[in-house]
């Protein structure tokens, strides 16, 4: 063994020694920091009683409601201008005792948007794309269901919907009724907590999906897939450090079916990390010059780690952000090269994720859906296993590709898909075009999945 080796190994020994020197009270340290951060997530996991929860209460408790439930079992046998007023008088009452800016009742016989004005509209997803929301919603079993979206009636503002089913005492739907909640309510109160505790907080879907954020931009947009590995239960925050000193805390919101995740990224280190990067450092070149001594070798470049978010990070497709740098908040097509648009999910993903490997199946079927497209059109990742197609071709020859594209994902998947192809209207946004494509695939699904369909 050469002097050099010696030396090293005597460097590498040192620093160990100081290392379990110090270790028990930075260790000691990181605790009470954990306990601290744990205790911050637990208070904004309570202030967000009054803010979601409330509205989820005040939803179930309009659904339960006996004079709702008779009125809608009476509504046939009502005249119309009786039924809106009735309504709309009981809308007005809830709306101003607990002060959101909107409530609503959609009746399941008569199709009618009741709202605190009175009729706003009857829900009919074939004249209406944005209506085919309502009818996923009774057919997805679900009895509550968050949703955030533009509400078209207050100016296209960003709401969180929340839509509880009405059943009667036989199980039968009535209805669909709820609240919604400005967005911008929620923000100030999120930028509130975060300058105070210096923390970042979201609300993100089961998929990873941003629904929450106080960066308007990043709702349905940005992800934080990565929160989910945390495998979050309900009880209590799960808790991940991230680099010298930031972290990590998720929590499932059984009632809400989303994930509170709270974060800092701050780069401020007390003494005791200080610290503890340094002997971290040290063990680390003494680690280097022995493997260089040894092995006469150079050690391994740094991992470059790529964050982008207009790009999907497991399929490599660009994602919704995408769409939303290229073509605007409320985009709309800006040429005419295309002139088809294609939407497809897989079906039952959620319980094949269960049982296989839901990421290879998602990045096999994205090869697939570019390889179809080839070079003509753009295939997007919309969000979980939702992807979206622009076609520079016309429904013809789009329906016949996308029927041979569902055949090759059955066979190298033994997985099916549902899609629905829609020409494309330059008059109307690209989310509305979207939608419209979303009612043929719906379509699709309610005839057993496995095909495609055009309107």
């Amino acid at each position: 063994m050469t002097h050099k080796l010696i030396a090293a190994l005597l460097i590498l020994l040192t620093a160990a020694q100081i290392a379990v020197r110090i270790a028990p009270p930075l260790v000691q340290k990181s605790s009470q920091n954990e306990t601290k951060n744990k205790m911050i997530a637990a208070h904004i996991h309570d202030t967000l009683d009054s803010s979601i929860e409330k509205p989820l209460t005040i939803s179930k408790a309009m659904a339960a409601d006996s004079f709702l439930l008779q009125a809608l079992k009476d509504e046939p046998h009502t005249a119309q201008h009786v039924m809106e007023q009735q309504m709309a008088e009981y809308l007005s009452t809830l709306k101003e005792k607990f002060n959101y800016i909107q409530t609503f009742v959609i009746s399941e016989k008569s199709r009618r948007y009741y709202t605190p004005k009175g009729i706003e509209k009857v829900v009919n997803p074939q004249e209406e794309s944005y209506d085919i929301w309502y009818q996923i919603f009774l057919d997805s079993g679900k009895e509550v269901d968050l949703d955030t979206d533009r509400d078209q009636l207050n100016d296209f503002r960003w709401t969180i919907f929340v839509n509880v089913r009405i059943t009667d005492e036989d199980g039968t739907t009535l209805g669909v009724c709820g609240v919604g909640v400005f967005m911008d309510r929620l923000q100030e109160q999120f930028m509130q907590t975060e300058k105070e505790y210096g923390v970042k907080i979201n609300l993100i879907d089961t998929d990873g999906l941003v629904q929450v954020d106080t960066d308007t931009s990043n709702i349905a947009n940005a992800y934080i897939a990565e929160a989910l590995g945390d495998k979050a239960g309900s009880e209590a925050f799960t808790y991940k450090r991230r680099g010298r000193s930031g972290f990590r805390m998720t929590r499932y919101m059984k009632d809400l079916e989303w994930y509170l995740v709270v974060q800092s990224f701050s780069q401020k280190e007390s003494l005791a990390g200080t610290w503890f990067s340094i002997i971290t450092l040290y063990i680390l070149l003494a680690a280097i010059l022995v493997t260089v001594l040894i092995g006469n070798r150079k050690p391994n470049s740094h991992y470059i780690i790529k964050t982008d978010l207009t790009e999907d990070t497991l399929t490599g497709l660009p994602n919704r952000n995408y769409l939303k740098e290229s073509y605007g908040e409320m985009g709309i097509f800006n040429t005419t090269r295309y002139k088809s648009l294609a939407m497809f999910d897989i079906d039952r993903f959620k319980a094949i994720n269960e049982t296989r490997d839901g990421d290879r199946i998602l990045v096999t079927i994205a090869e697939l859906a570019k390889k179809t497209v080839d070079n003509r059109g753009l295939v997007f990742r919309w969000s979980g296993d939702e992807f979206v197609l622009f076609l520079e071709m016309d429904g013809d020859e789009a329906e016949a590709r996308l029927k041979n594209f569902c055949e090759e994902v059955q066979k190298q998947t033994d997985v099916t898909v549902s899609v629905g192809i829609v020409d494309v209207d330059l008059t109307e946004s690209i989310k509305t075009n979207y939608h419209r494509a979303v009612q043929p695939c719906y379509a699709v699904k309610e005839t057993g999945g496995n095909g495609v369909r055009r309107k």
